[in-house]
């Protein structure tokens, strides 16, 4: 471990914020802060709804954990990430500052993502722990990584656990920044996680998908198993919404299965069914019936997913097919040249839609917004170089063909 990082003292020095009192004098604190390092914690492994149960912060002096659990108003913490001038620094954030979001209100206004920042450096092992040894060189415990963060009270071991991960993004950041100016990438670093932050508190909730019943090994059922299945699928939702309980604790995808082959019509019938538990049985057999039975009689034209609309199967033609192979190259032998992923250089769906485009001009390139600025201007001009010839006479009137991988 690095002599001048004392990881201890945060530990030993911390407290649990569980008061909007506490809460206001921990920001007033923070407030001449140039870095404030976030961790988020939910029990979302073990519960229906995914919530923020504990938030970690560290500055380069202290560091918290604020128990939403005990806090109902965040409005002081709402108004400080809105008028902060310091870098908020997360690791793999997208999740992390979209659950402040949605939950508590709180937004984001600008971050650091050291995972992003790890594969800008080119980095194999993009984890948190990898990195703490890298630059730390100590490493964490994973051990409570499953843990259910909605319990109370917090153990010593569940406070130590969660404030680390906050504690080491501190030194981290100072370590990934120096690296990064070295290599000329900060700014790329910089832009990718500002992106990170500006999609992650615009992202709404999912809507709930009317096919999920469809689980791993419902192809092999027949339609009125099909349909058995989605009632009591639906059925365990509705008792995992009601409690507050994450649905493979309370019936597993085996056990659905089971039933939907079986379709016993009695509770001694669902009784020889080894993967359903006792207590659920005891608590839920009567309701259970009812939804077998309501899948025996229910329709079975609404089974299976409708296919996708034409117009979603793009399409190229051989012109087109062949840019997209060109700027494919480009990019693989820039990113084998810098070492980094070459998706983070350029995903493969904005070299497809380029060549399709094909923009002229790096002011079209950047108007396009298939490519972040820094990569239009790192590629642009061997791009344009690419998208700028013209085809063949007789592949301009060529027929159009479906998208090839690329």
């Amino acid at each position: 471990m690095k002599p001048e990082f004392d990881y201890q003292h945060f530990i030993d020095n911390s407290i649990v914020v569980e008061t909007v009192e506490q809460l206001e004098d921990f920001l007033k604190r923070a407030a001449g802060s140039d870095i404030i390092a976030v961790d988020v914690e939910s029990a979302g492994f073990y519960k229906y709804y995914s919530r923020v149960n504990l938030i970690q912060v560290a500055t380069r002096s202290e560091a918290v954990i604020i128990d939403p659990q005990k806090i109902s108003d965040f409005t002081s913490f709402q108004k400080f990430a809105s008028t902060s001038k310091c870098m908020w620094v997360f690791h793999g954030g997208d999740y992390d500052i979209s659950m402040l979001a949605r939950n508590l209100g709180i937004f984001i206004p600008r971050m650091f993502d050291t995972r992003k920042a790890a594969e800008f450096l080119g980095q194999r092992e993009l984890g948190l722990r990898a990195l703490t040894e890298k630059y730390l060189g100590f490493t964490l415990d994973k051990r409570l990584q499953r843990c259910d963060w909605s319990r109370r009270p917090l153990t010593a071991a569940m406070k130590e656990y969660g404030l680390l991960d906050a504690v080491c993004l501190v030194p981290i950041f100072d370590f990934m920044v120096r690296e990064l100016d070295e290599l000329g990438r900060l700014d790329w670093a910089m832009q990718e996680s500002d992106y990170i932050a500006h999609e992650a508190r615009e992202a709404v909730s999912p809507q709930k998908n009317p096919f999920a019943f469809r689980i791993k090994g419902s192809s092999r059922l027949s339609l009125r198993s099909l349909a058995v299945l989605r009632s009591v699928w639906e059925l365990r939702e509705k008792i995992g919404e009601r409690h507050d309980r994450a649905t493979f604790m309370l019936l597993s995808n085996l056990a659905l299965l089971e039933i939907a082959r079986q379709m016993p019509r009695t509770v001694s019938g669902l009784s020889v069914i080894k993967h359903i538990g006792r207590e659920f049985l005891n608590r839920y057999g009567t309701e259970l019936q009812t939804a077998i039975r309501e899948g025996l009689e229910s329709d079975l034209t609404d089974l299976e997913p409708p296919p996708k609309p034409r117009e979603h199967l793009e399409l190229l033609n051989a012109w087109e097919g062949e840019l997209a192979k060109a700027l494919r190259e480009i990019r693989d032998s820039v990113a084998n040249r810098m070492q980094i992923p070459a998706s983070v250089l350029a995903p493969s769906h904005a070299l497809y839609e380029l060549a399709r485009v094909r923009p002229e001009s790096m002011g079209l390139l950047l108007q396009s917004e298939l490519l972040h600025d820094w990569q239009a201007r790192l590629l642009g001009d061997d791009f344009l170089a690419v998208l700028q010839q013209e085809p063949p006479q007789k592949m301009r009137k060529s027929r159009r063909r479906r998208r090839r991988k690329i």
